[in-house]
């Protein structure tokens, strides 16, 4: 049984209005909409607080579940509340930057460590596309590098290109020096 901490018996909560059942549901749509609920409450900080102190191992207190309080009271998850109370990631990571977007902001280092990861993504394919013998895909991926494409994936897309013009004009072409029936 879980004992209502005097600083929500004001009044002033948000949570005093609605359905008490939602903050103690473990149903993701109960959660959601208890975790939006408590988003404008002048309480928050110091629910979330209490939750975390008291260990409260049931239902959404301040804008977090169970499950975010088991998260941010482990310590290998790297996971901490800002002043105003919400969840924040480690900057430079994808989860770092997903809250960032989440909350609309702006991160330079999260957006340059995505930019990282993303041209290191992009250099594994275009490796395989080489190993392949170049590819128009390969050019593709050259352009989102900022780079002139190769002469190997250039040779692909000209390759492709002669393919597609000749079935545009009545047929695919054969092996060269292929005789015709």
């Amino acid at each position: 049984m879980t004992t209502t901490p005097a600083f929500l018996s004001t009044g002033r909560a948000a949570c005093t209005t609605a359905d008490p059942e939602l903050f103690h549901s473990d149903e993701p749509d109960d959660e959601t909409t208890a975790v939006a609920i408590c988003s404008d409450c002048p309480l928050r900080r110091a629910c979330a607080d209490h939750a975390l102190t008291t260990r409260e191992p049931y239902g959404t207190w301040g804008g977090l579940t169970a499950r975010d309080r088991g998260r941010l009271l482990s310590p290998a998850d790297a996971m901490w509340m800002d002043g105003q109370g919400r969840v924040r990631r480690p900057c430079g990571t994808p989860v770092g930057l997903q809250v960032h977007r989440q909350y609309g902001e702006a991160c330079e280092p999260c957006e340059a460590a995505h930019a990282g990861r993303l041209e290191a993504q992009r250099r594994v394919q275009l490796a395989v596309e080489h190993d392949r013998g170049g590819s128009a895909r390969g050019a593709a991926i050259h352009r989102r590098l900022g780079e002139a494409t190769c002469g190997v994936c250039r040779a692909a897309v000209a390759r492709r290109s002669a393919v597609a013009r000749a079935a545009r004009q009545g047929g695919v072409q054969g092996p060269v020096g292929a005789v015709a029936a």
